[in-house]
């Protein structure tokens, strides 16, 4: 995949989370924070487990100058491939990592704040990069191991995609009872 490609992988997964937290800042704090299924997350708490999971895959945001390349074995792409085919089938399963359960206790504006500030970390890591940097793997994921930059976003977009068909199916539900 060239850096064109990713780039504009990139943008589209900006505008579907851009598009998402515009369409969430529009609610009320108490339709975001209501769990009309019990035992499960908010709709907030949804976006806040996104925003951590990319955070953490990403290692905190390091300074580039302290990233450095990881091996993969077999186990670790196989694992990768498992890892894509839950998300991508949304399957539900436990959070791989504790850090990634949200807290609760944030606002949306902190979220997407917080989320802000590690999409620009990655736009700018990936712009540092040449197109043999873009393949090697430098992110962690909990289940999956090592990966690259673009393993990442499509990780991403698939994350993505099965909490936004979570957080469509909550605010159906929260109209329902209105």
């Amino acid at each position: 995949m060239t850096s064109t490609k990713l780039r504009e992988k990139m943008d589209s997964f900006e505008a579907m989370r851009t598009g998402l937290l515009d369409q969430l800042s529009s609610l009320p704090e108490d339709v975001l924070r209501a769990r009309p299924l019990d035992d499960k997350w908010s709709v907030l708490e949804i976006v806040e487990h996104m925003a951590v999971a990319e955070r953490e895959v990403l290692l905190g945001l390091p300074e580039f100058s302290e990233i450095k390349g990881y091996k993969r074995s077999f186990k670790n792409k196989v694992m990768l491939k498992v890892v894509m085919f839950v998300l991508g089938n949304r399957i539900r399963v436990k959070v791989p990592s504790r850090t990634m359960n949200p807290k609760g206790d944030v606002s949306l504006a902190d979220v997407r704040a917080a989320w802000d500030e590690s999409q620009d970390w990655f736009r700018n890591y990936v712009a540092s990069c040449d197109e043999e940097a873009l393949v090697r793997a430098v992110f962690k994921h909990p289940v999956s191991g090592p990966i690259d930059p673009i393993q990442a976003v499509d990780m991403s977009i698939a994350h993505f995609n099965g909490h936004k068909a979570q957080i469509d199916r909550l605010l159906e539900l929260s109209q329902a009872e209105q």
